[in-house]
């Protein structure tokens, strides 16, 4: 991949100085080698390279940089290259803190187009899209709510939640039962949805209102990719991934810090461990009870125990 024009570059630029400032105030100890102090630049990515740009590298990094010009890297060892480099511990989180440090919010308004119910509670400093619908439901302050998202009534969704467009919170599940003479009988859905602080809620999302007086639970700092449907009275853990696609059905359990590759299906009433890798695709059809195991296949079964011990292609190394 070649070198971007520089017209491409994103306008999120900063200086050397203002890096270093940065990592001095959050006591980050670091090596600088070339320093420009002259230099603007931006976050790069190898996939897309371009010149001023700003990039991190761990350890076992092999690609070639040598048409990068002009730029600033992180890295955790030594590197061959005439740019600035900065040589520190955990160079992919601590560029991350660094510039969700520096990340402009888009300033948040209440479209006209959006419809919102009159005894919505609706807090501070919050966005809501063009022809997004807000029933009677309690969202708090610095909450981001895109285009086109149906929010249902009895919905609670705490500070910090950002939802993308085309996503529907609380509508009626499925539920029923044959009756003598084998026709239908509906249960009411008529439980709410509580979604916790600081999570992200991708495109095309839909999560299923709880049953009778139960909520489902969305737990603190989740992120759902597009496309991820959640079923009724199901309960969330707290800082659990989802891939795009995956497919929760009601009443599960999953555990904190899980991880779900894309297109992974759980049952109704299966619980996951805390610290769970599903890997992409998986059907787990049955409950486990050993935390940090990574499961893949169809049905899923353990291809690792203590999976903090192994970096999986995609995911993060799981939090011990």
């Amino acid at each position: 991949m070649g070198i971007l024009p520089n017209f491409l570059r994103t306008s999120s630029n900063m200086k050397l100085s203002v890096i270093e400032s940065w990592l001095k105030k959050n006591k980050i100890s670091y090596q600088l080698y070339n320093p420009n102090y002259d230099l603007e630049v931006s976050p790069g990515s190898f996939k897309n390279k371009i010149n001023f740009g700003f990039y991190h590298i761990s350890k076992g990094f092999n690609s070639d940089i040598s048409d990068i010009n002009n730029s600033i890297f992180f890295c955790e060892e030594n590197i061959e290259t005439t740019c600035t480099k900065i040589i520190l511990k955990n160079a992919q989180l601590v560029q991350y803190k660094l510039l969700s440090d520096f990340y402009i919010e888009p300033s948040h308004e209440i479209h006209a187009t959006a419809i919102i119910h009159s005894e919505a509670l609706i807090g501070k400093n919050v966005n809501v899209g063009p022809y997004s619908v807000i029933g009677k439901c309690e969202i708090a302050d610095n909450v981001n709510i895109q285009s086109h998202v149906v929010i249902y009534d009895k919905t609670k969704i705490e500070s910090g939640v950002f939802i993308d467009s085309n996503s529907n919170i609380g509508p009626a599940g499925l539920v029923w039962v044959w009756d003598e003479e084998g026709n239908r009988v509906n249960q009411p859905q008529t439980g709410g949805v509580h979604i916790y602080k600081n999570c992200h809620i991708g495109t095309d999302i839909t999560i299923v209102r709880g049953s009778f007086s139960e909520d489902t639970i969305v737990g603190e700092g989740t992120v759902m990719a597009h496309g991820t449907k959640i079923g009724h009275s199901s309960i969330i853990g707290r800082f659990v991934h989802m891939a795009n696609n995956v497919s929760i059905a009601g009443n599960t359990t999953l555990g904190d810090r899980s991880f779900f590759g894309s297109g992974a299906v759980v049952p109704p009433n299966i619980r996951i461990p805390k610290n769970t890798i599903v890997g992409a695709g998986a059907v787990v059809n049955k409950n486990f009870n050993e935390e940090h195991l990574t499961l893949v296949g169809v049905p899923a079964k353990i291809l690792y125990t203590e999976n903090y011990k192994i970096k999986s292609n995609g995911t993060p190394l799981p939090f011990k």
